[in-house]
């Protein structure tokens, strides 16, 4: 269900048909969500999976039964699982040629990134496969090859500060295990900016 919208967010049906965005607004197989400049998007996938799309972000969503794959077209997805998944249950975030198997987990996914702040997942790109844990990201080169890396509490993007910072258990379990304290103002935010300005050449930020 779409939980709730802020600013401008389009969503349309299996057949491309747009819909007036609304709270619980039921999401089905083949349908969309779209947000423009400065405009997110709640979704809920069922009580235990939660995921916020970031702004210039498009998604799609696949079902079959206990199958669920969502396709990150464009920009960034949040996710949240706050419970493991049911043996016969998966739960797949598809991005440019990445997959990542979610399980019970936190993080974010970007185009060409996957990143976590909670549990582990793996990742796989062709005929490569890594595990990234809390603190870790993997990254899509231009050569095709995964990378995996640690991040720091400066590299998480604002849209996923927010979430966190309103989640106080969340927060204390993610400092708890990465040492990163994600409820106080985003170290970024004064470069924000400059930063827009490169934004399709930045892969990565990193506050030093």
């Amino acid at each position: 269900h779409l939980r709730k919208t802020e600013g401008t967010v389009g969503v349309s049906d299996g057949e491309g048909k747009e819909l007036t965005p609304k709270g619980n607004l039921g999401l089905y197989s083949g349908y969309q969500v779209g947000t423009q400049a400065e405009s997110y998007a709640w979704i809920d996938l069922d009580r235990v999976k939660l995921t916020k799309l970031d702004a210039d972000s498009q998604i799609e969503i696949n079902k079959d039964g206990k199958k669920l794959e969502i396709n990150v077209k464009s920009g960034s997805l949040f996710f949240n699982v706050t419970e493991p998944l049911d043996d016969d249950e998966t739960m797949n975030i598809a991005a440019s040629t990445m997959i990542i198997g979610i399980r019970g987990t936190c993080g974010w996914v970007g185009e060409d990134t996957a990143a976590l702040l909670e549990g582990t997942v793996s990742v796989t790109a062709g005929d490569q496969e890594v595990t990234i844990n809390a603190g870790e990201m993997a990254v899509l080169k231009e050569d095709g090859k995964l990378e995996v890396k640690p991040f720091t509490a400066a590299s998480v993007p604002a849209f996923v500060r927010e979430e966190i910072a309103e989640d106080k258990k969340l927060a204390a379990d993610i400092q708890d295990t990465t040492g990163m304290d994600l409820t106080g103002a985003d170290p970024m935010a004064p470069y924000a900016d400059l930063l827009a300005k490169y934004l399709d050449e930045i892969l990565y930020t990193e506050f030093v």
